[in-house]
């Protein structure tokens, strides 16, 4: 009933107009503040309005010119439409269908920002912990830009929020930088903490997976705002309904967002 209400002023968004734009916003539930600021972003980028729907029900009968959906539950509800689709908010999200195009909007700088941020923090080798292995492509261009800017990343798979004290142990004590990857399944209250704390101890850069989580010694260089990830939702989607073609993986354009601290669950809620 609270989803309902909430998302009844978005439903009544001029649906005339949002037909002639062929998008639909697909959200996950519960409406959290991140897919709330994600959707902000995106309205603010669309520029017109546009008809939205909750993960938790049938779509609106179609045909849609393209979907975009925010969070996990809303991209495998979009994916069933065969609507070429962008996701956003959904890092553990993995498309294998060779169908409709899906674009999937990256929850960090490029890969080349990435290493040059890393560059500028004085960072030579980050420990990056996530709960997948990250894109071949981010690794490829990462490790060009790596090569040429002598920044090293090492990534690593954590089979459960149980082993990261052991995983740090093991491979952290060879790297001046430790990241958390935006990902539910990594993320937690304990590899929050144990991570702080490991780098705290050594006296390395902790860098935050979300700008929410940024805090105190908690650095943010490496997070994209909520905000972003929804612009550059709508940039992908105005491609996709043109025809212009789009890659696979987008990653936001940094924009000079200010954030505000949630607790290190907060991340959880965007499976």
């Amino acid at each position: 009933m609270v989803m309902r209400a909430l998302l009844l002023p978005l439903l009544l968004l001029a649906p005339c107009a949002a037909r002639a734009a062929q998008a639909l916003v697909v959200i996950s539930e519960p409406l959290t503040p991140s897919f709330r600021e994600a959707l902000d972003g995106f309205l603010a980028e669309w520029g017109e309005a546009v008809d939205t729907a909750p993960a938790g029900r049938a779509l609106p009968p179609g045909p849609h010119g393209v979907i975009v959906a925010l969070g996990g539950h809303a991209a495998m509800r979009a994916r069933r439409s065969g609507a070429p689709t962008v996701v956003a908010l959904a890092p553990a999200y993995r498309d294998d269908d060779a169908g409709a195009a899906t674009v999937r909007v990256a929850m960090t700088p490029s890969p080349e920002r990435f290493v040059s941020l890393l560059a500028a923090a004085g960072v030579r080798r980050l420990l990056a912990v996530r709960a997948a292995p990250p894109e071949p492509e981010f690794l490829r261009r990462a490790a060009e830009a790596g090569g040429k800017a002598g920044v090293a990343i090492e990534d690593r798979i954590l089979s459960g929020p149980d082993g990261l004290p052991r995983l740090l142990r093991r491979d952290g004590v060879s790297a001046d930088g430790v990241w958390l990857a935006p990902d539910p399944a990594s993320v937690t209250p304990e590899t929050f903490g144990a991570a702080r704390e490991f780098s705290r101890a050594r006296s390395v850069p902790f860098f935050a997976p979300a700008a929410g989580l940024v805090m105190d010694e908690v650095r943010g260089e490496l997070t994209v705002s909520f905000r972003d990830c929804g612009r550059e939702a709508a940039r992908a989607a105005r491609e996709l309904l043109a025809g212009r073609p789009v890659e696979k993986v987008v990653y936001p354009a940094l924009a000079a967002s200010s954030t505000t601290f949630v607790s290190p669950g907060g991340p959880a809620s965007n499976r």
